[in-house]
């Protein structure tokens, strides 16, 4: 069934940019930004206390931390389980 109304659906120029077109920029900043000239600017907000600067170059060097989400649920019935539980799929006897 068509959707008429202008929601959903292919629109030209939504999705993922193209591989292509993200080594071309890349390309494009490389010819006319020097590197040393970046990492000497990177390290002058480090030096001043720039916080986002500290997160970005930590993220670079070591990555960034692994996360983890505590699916645990809570509650004052009889039910209690976690999510993890339901995600095993296995039947039981």
């Amino acid at each position: 069934m068509a959707n008429n109304n202008g929601w959903g659906g292919k629109r030209e120029g939504a999705g993922r940019p193209k591989k292509e077109y993200i080594e071309s920029v890349k390309e494009l900043l490389s010819e006319h930004i020097d590197e040393a000239v970046v990492a000497e600017k990177l390290r002058e907000l480090i030096d001043k206390g720039d916080i986002r600067a500290v997160e970005l170059w930590l993220k670079y060097v070591h990555g960034t931390p692994k996360q983890q989400i505590d699916a645990t649920i809570k509650h004052s019935g009889d039910i209690d389980f976690k999510i993890t539980d339901l995600l095993n799929f296995e039947e039981s006897e």
